[in-house]
């Protein structure tokens, strides 16, 4: 074994990249943290199958540990492809079925790597030689190798790309940490283009720190991985309110998924390039909206039979080359429910008011009446009269107070049930100061359907007007009962 320059940097290399690996490991709840520790990760086994391939002396040693390398190297660009796809919000391109497909050439390169004693298409020849005093491996590249080394190229420039079209667009803090990981994954791949084709005889391998180390500061200066640009595409699909983009001419140029949902649309084809009136026909009250230009205003689409509620906002789109709108839909449902809910308590309450102003009226004035009759009278028997009439009248209170607190709380619910209603309308009289006036019944008894508490409240108005506002002396009213339900 020996201990070279190319040993000790390749080894620093690794361990540095190593490191950032293990980190971003420990973060990989964190959107792209799991690609930085594959890219890293890979890019450790890269190094440090260089550091012990440049320690080998032996033919057989040294080729083992290309070998490894060609693991490492194989998983390099795949990282460095789904890390610049989710970093820049394109998740999607970097699924499993694509990455699968990306990474067929780099696995049949690995297995032509380690079986290339038989068909030689990695390297044609491999010797050792000692330069200066140091055995290093002389070899030449198969078919294989360039095919490899160019596919690998392509896919980290498709990263590269990617990132840096999501450099000139983010901002600005974004817009640092991105510089700094492209400048550390630039310097090596720059680095092995040059070595590869004979510019240079430095090994690419002692470059592979500046990637970690710019990874290190990215994370250690810009908060790398806690601070993540998400894409505009991905805020856009996922939005759960719709959103709908118009060119000049009023023509749909794109919509996201809620507005699909919204409006029964299948494919894009199905709305680009319609106009708004077309596409939205059927929902007249948003092209209305649309054509007068009025943000903020609410409109009502019917969505599978369900009333849905949206307040409309448009922000217009111009500057050099394009003008249009954008239409955002903000579902106000649940408050325009939470809204109706509320004008229902207030309902609830009025009524609660207004039951407390009048209905009680009536069983405390005989109370009352009653108490100071009782006070008034010298007979024992007479006493016991009014003060049973008192507390009748005290029961009946009661009973309306029970009704108000349910109302109040929205557990009043009514039932109907077949009354006598005669009985009912002398429980009523006798909740009534009558002033002398008297009840009498015409006809035979008949039972009706109906809330009994609220007959009986009604019965007992009735009567208390009729004693108000009816002429002096006797008040007759008639009761002509009809079997039918009381409307509650």
């Amino acid at each position: 074994m020996q201990i070279t320059i190319s040993v000790v940097l390749s080894a620093l290399a690794a361990v540095i990249t190593a490191s950032v690996a293990a980190f971003a490991w420990q973060r990989r709840q964190t959107a792209g943290a799991v690609p930085v520790a594959v890219f890293t990760g890979a890019a450790s086994l890269w190094t440090a199958g260089n550091a012990l391939q440049a320690a080998s002396v032996t033919l057989s040693g040294k080729l083992f540990w290309v070998n490894v390398q060609y693991v490492g190297l194989a998983v390099v660009p795949l990282a460095w492809f789904a890390f610049a796809c989710e970093y820049t919000g394109r998740e999607r391109w970097a699924n499993r079925r694509t990455l699968s497909i990306l990474a067929v050439p780099m696995i049949a390169t690995v297995a032509l790597s380690w079986t290339n004693q038989y068909h030689h298409l990695v390297r044609t020849s491999s010797d050792i030689v000692t330069v200066g005093g140091i055995v290093i491996v002389r070899r030449s590249f198969g078919p294989v190798f360039w095919l490899s080394w160019t596919y690998s190229n392509l896919v980290n420039g498709v990263g590269t790309v990617l990132l840096f079209h999501g450099l000139v667009r983010s901002h600005r803090l974004y817009r640092r940490q991105t510089l700094a990981v492209l400048t550390g994954t630039t310097v090596p791949w720059l680095a092995s283009f040059l070595f590869y084709t004979g510019l240079t005889t430095v090994e690419p391998e002692v470059f592979v720190a500046v990637s970690g180390l710019a990874f290190g500061y990215a994370i250690a200066e810009y908060d790398f991985l806690d601070a993540v640009p998400v894409g505009r595409a991905t805020v856009f699909e996922e939005t759960d309110d719709p959103v709908l983009v118009l060119d000049g001419d009023d023509r749909i140029v794109d919509a996201n998924p809620a507005s699909r949902d919204l409006f029964g649309w299948g494919t894009a084809d199905t709305f680009v390039g319609r106009p708004i009136a077309d596409a939205c026909g059927e929902h007249t009250e948003l092209v209305e909206r649309y054509d007068d230009g009025e943000s903020g205003t609410e409109v009502v689409v019917e969505d599978d039979g369900e009333r849905r509620y949206f307040d409309v906002q448009f922000s217009s789109l111009s500057n050099d080359s394009v003008r249009g709108t954008t239409v955002f839909l903000r579902d106000v449902t649940r408050l325009k429910r939470h809204e109706r809910h509320l004008e229902r308590q207030n309902e609830q309450l009025e009524q609660v008011g207004h039951t407390i102003a009048h209905d009680l009226r009536n069983p405390l004035n005989v109370a009352q009446g009653n108490l100071q009759l009782a006070r008034d009278a010298n007979d024992a028997d007479a006493v016991a009269e009014r003060l049973t009439k008192v507390d009748s009248a005290h029961e009946r209170i009661d009973d309306i107070i029970e009704e108000v607190l349910a109302v109040a709380k929205g557990e009043r619910t009514t039932t109907c049930d077949s009354l006598r209603l005669r009985r009912v309308a002398e429980d009523a009289w006798r909740n009534v100061e009558t002033e002398g006036a008297e009840i009498t019944f015409d006809g035979t008894d008949r039972r009706v359907l109906a809330d009994e508490g609220q007959l009986t409240s009604a019965f007992e108005n009735l009567f208390r007007n009729a004693v108000e506002h009816g002429s002096t002396g006797i008040v007759h009213r008639t009761i002509t009962p009809s079997n039918t339900v009381v409307p509650t």
